[in-house]
């Protein structure tokens, strides 16, 4: 049972009270629906003004009646203010109905929302992680700039502390890249950013996953701040495509191995150029396991284990061609080994339409029914060596 449930009164008892609402007969009319739901609405609005107090039980069950009915596509006035009292509640339950109504139903710019700040900011304090994931989520969800202002200088706090669990870790940092996605200016880089990198070597892949997104979006537009990332970045990544796929049972998806994790280091990767050949080094070695496996016979023959597989590999190809660009564009020819790197089917198509040729690598990739091309550009009046030694290039 749920921490502040109430005895006896389970899943099952609420679904049995919510049923004669949530399941019409079938054939009704849309005015018998209509003449419903206003019976319903007539019902639960003389309750919430009548003279008798509700408990939290009831203002829990008529406030998600309120919610099913406004998902349904009815206007719902009424009900917030119960909604927000619910916040106070020290039961799961009705904390719980209350943010899920607020999330959906409360405008950005009610009156009502300094009170659920301040309910907000009670159950951030509290150290529950329950409520505080909760905060959490309504904070994410509602994203307003009035929420920015309040608790953009609180969430770095609870994603970078030494006792925030796991689970609140992974919610912090979700809230904060959405307030930072709505918001920027309200964000302040500070002490913060150089710890939050250091959540790349979580030993919770979730908290990885969440922790990449966030640093790829702040690095974006503030790359200096998290140059760091990049020697993590590619140490997790080394970790992840060298493992098993047992290793990482909670995290392997059809025997691929974290690839939304793989495919979001690879982007993370895309924020910067070429790192120091020390992790240089071991860059070439993960893109070349990543190419080498996608030549493997497929593992399952479902379609998701073929979608995951290839989604890491396509990301690689993205970096390797990011990686070249930024390398010719600085006047390095060999930043990366490719002919070690792309042993695949290589062309040279001839020009067309007077225009030069461009180069192309096929990658035959198992489990698809087409070769994917990925054409290199030109630069200075030359073709890229993107993909291949030019000694060993095929002319059709």
């Amino acid at each position: 049972m749920l921490a502040g449930s109430r005895p006896g009164v389970g899943k099952a008892a609420t679904s049995r009270r919510l049923a004669p609402l949530c399941s019409p007969s079938p054939g009704k009319s849309k005015e018998a629906e209509i003449k419903r739901i206003n019976k319903e609405l007539a019902n639960i609005r003389s309750k919430f003004k009548g003279d008798k107090a509700l408990d939290g039980y009831s203002k829990k069950k008529y406030v998600c009646k309120l919610l099913f009915i406004f998902l349904l596509g009815h206007d719902i006035d009424f009900g917030h203010m119960e909604a927000v009292n619910l916040l106070s509640s020290n039961r799961y339950t009705e904390k719980q109905i209350g943010y899920l109504f607020i999330s959906v139903l409360v405008n950005s710019n009610s009156e009502l929302i300094r009170l659920i700040n301040n309910a907000i900011k009670n159950d951030l304090a509290s150290r529950n992680p329950t409520f505080m994931g909760l905060a959490l989520h309504c904070i994410a969800n509602v994203g307003s700039r009035e929420m920015a202002e309040a608790f953009a200088g609180e969430v770095p706090k609870i994603l970078v502390a030494g006792d925030t669990m796991d689970s609140v870790k992974q919610s912090a940092a979700l809230c904060l890249l959405r307030l930072y996605r709505t918001s920027p200016d309200l964000v302040p880089m500070g002490d913060w950013t150089s710890r939050v990198v250091h959540l790349l070597n979580d030993q919770h892949l979730g908290v990885v996953t969440a922790a990449t997104s966030l640093i790829t979006t702040l690095a974006q537009k503030n790359p200096e701040e998290f140059k760091t990332s990049v020697s993590l970045a590619v140490s997790r990544l080394s970790r992840i495509v060298t493992s098993a796929s047992t290793d990482l049972q909670d995290y392997t998806y059809y025997f691929v191995p974290a690839p939304w994790l793989s495919v979001k280091l690879l982007r993370l990767l895309q924020c910067y150029p070429p790192p120091d050949p020390a992790v240089r080094g071991r860059l070439t070695e993960c893109l070349e396991t990543i190419l080498n496996k996608a030549q493997e016979p497929p593992k399952s023959k479902k379609v998701q284990h073929s979608n995951a597989k290839n989604a890491v590999l396509f990301e690689a190809i993205s970096l390797i061609i990011h990686h070249d660009r930024l390398g010719w564009a600085s006047g390095y020819q060999a930043q990366v080994p490719w002919p070690r790197l792309c042993r695949h089917t290589v062309m040279q198509v001839p020009a067309v339409s007077g225009r030069p040729g461009c180069c192309l690598m096929t990658l035959r990739v198992p489990g698809l029914d087409w070769a994917a091309a990925v054409c290199a550009g030109l630069f200075a009046g030359r073709v890229f060596s993107v993909f291949l030694d030019i000694s060993r290039t095929e002319t059709l």
